[in-house]
C-alpha cells in the first residue's frame, strides 16, 4: 500500500468518525472519473469552519500536520474548505454546500471507501481554471476523460456553473470538447 493510501485511509476513518461531510475533488477524483493520469496527492473539500477542528483531532492523533487557516497538508493529503477561484478580476465561488453534499458518492480508491465530489462539480472547478501544459497542470485533460466516459446531468451541470457564476467562461470551453449546454 502506498504512503498516500494510508494516508487517506486515516484521514477517511477520521473525517467520517467526526460524521463530517467531504469530498475527493481534482487530480484524483479527474482519475476515478476518467483521466487516466497517477495521482500524485489527493484534494479534499470540507465544510466551511470545519479546518480547524480537524487540524485538532489529526494532531490529537499525533500527525504532525501543516495549517495555515486556509488548508490543511499531511503528507499527500490536502485538505481545503474554500476552493473559490479569483480569476482576471472575477470570483467563482466553490465551496461544499448542500446540492454538492446530496451528490457526494461513496467509492473505492486506494484501498478505502472515500466520498467523491459528483464528476459535474469537478469539472466545473477544472472548467474555470483551464489549465493545460503550459503551466504543467492537467485541468484540460482531465475535463476531456470525465467527459469521454460519463453521462453528465446537464441540468445539474447548469446549476452549478450559475452557482459558481462561471456560465460564461465555462459554456464555450466545454462546448469544444463536444458538450452543449
Amino acid at each position: 500500500m502506498s504512503l498516500i493510501a494510508g494516508n487517506l485511509a486515516v484521514v477517511q476513518k477520521l473525517l467520517d468518525g467526526a460524521a463530517m461531510s467531504w469530498g475527493i475533488y481534482g487530480g484524483a477524483a479527474a482519475h476515478f472519473y476518467g483521466s487516466r493520469r497517477p495521482i500524485n496527492d489527493i484534494d479534499i473539500i470540507v465544510p466551511a469552519n470545519t479546518l480547524s477542528e480537524i487540524a485538532r483531532l489529526l494532531q490529537q492523533g499525533q500527525k504532525a500536520v501543516q495549517y495555515d487557516g486556509g488548508r490543511i497538508l499531511w503528507r499527500g493529503i490536502i485538505l481545503q474548505e474554500d476552493l473559490t477561484i479569483r480569476l482576471n478580476g472575477n470570483i467563482y465561488p466553490f465551496v461544499l454546500d448542500p446540492p454538492m453534499i446530496e451528490r457526494l458518492q461513496r467509492k473505492p480508491l486506494l484501498g478505502s471507501r472515500v466520498l467523491f465530489l459528483a464528476p459535474e462539480d469537478v469539472l466545473v472547478h477544472k472548467l474555470i481554471l483551464y489549465r493545460g501544459p503550459e503551466q504543467q497542470r492537467f485541468d484540460i485533460v482531465d475535463c476531456e476523460g470525465i467527459i469521454k466516459r460519463h453521462q453528465l446531468d446537464l441540468e445539474y451541470l447548469r446549476q452549478r456553473l450559475q452557482t459558481s457564476n462561471a456560465t460564461t467562461i465555462v459554456t464555450p470551453r466545454i462546448a469544444d470538447m463536444g458538450v452543449t449546454l
